[in-house]
């Protein structure tokens, strides 16, 4: 029988799928920009699944005297991805509720950079059950490369929406807050990435 400390690495990836999930779902929102409430409705009913994993991991955290991991870690850890599908959510809510009409194509790109981000993290979070430096050094490397062509069409959105002389200000400051919510997005996915080697650093 599984000793009962290893549910944590059973946890994570279930948050993980989750956020994975999450990204998806946004990025198909994204795609075909139509019945808005709807898919931010879902993308909600995601981001509490992931709220109710990171509940169970705190649960077990309070409840197993031994760990796996150290207990900082496990906190972190849990709660950088679980602000990683809270922005996503957040995002999505702001879209509709500012009645964005349709959003530019650099958002679908940065949606799709999150979700090749979720992806890479779900290969992360596996690692963790072996700690094996190697393979966690050459997925964290891909998931700051990822970050980096964020960064990069993050910078151009905000350039192209503050230098349009057709922009409407009030808009520009909605369409700004929704790209720097997206941008911190990919930012928790390389926060994660960061807290993944250092553990396994730790560990090894």
């Amino acid at each position: 029988m599984k000793s009962n400390k290893y549910i944590f690495f059973d946890l994570f990836e279930q948050q993980i799928a989750t956020v994975h999930k999450g990204t998806h779902l946004f990025y198909e929102m994204i795609g075909n920009y139509q019945d808005v409430e709807a898919k931010v409705k879902a993308i909600k009913a995601v981001e509490k699944e992931g709220d109710e994993i990171v509940r169970r991991i705190m649960n077990e955290l309070n409840s197993t005297f031994i760990t796996p991991l150290e207990r900082e870690d496990i906190h972190q850890l849990a709660h950088t991805m679980d602000s990683m599908i809270d922005y996503i959510d957040g995002v999505a809510d702001r879209m509709y509720l500012y009645q964005v009409r349709q959003p530019e194509p650099r958002v679908l790109a940065q949606a799709n950079i999150l979700v090749k981000c979720s992806a890479k993290l779900i290969e992360l979070i596996r690692t963790l059950r072996k700690l094996d430096h190697q393979v966690v050094s050459k997925i964290a490397r891909e998931i700051k490369d990822l970050e980096h062509e964020s960064d990069s069409n993050y910078r151009k959105m905000v350039s192209d929406l503050l230098n349009s002389p057709d922009a409407n200000p009030i808009e520009a400051i909605k369409l700004k807050e929704i790209y720097d919510k997206l941008e911190d997005c990919a930012d928790f996915a390389e926060d994660v990435s960061n807290l993944v080697e250092g553990i396994v650093l730790k560990n090894a």
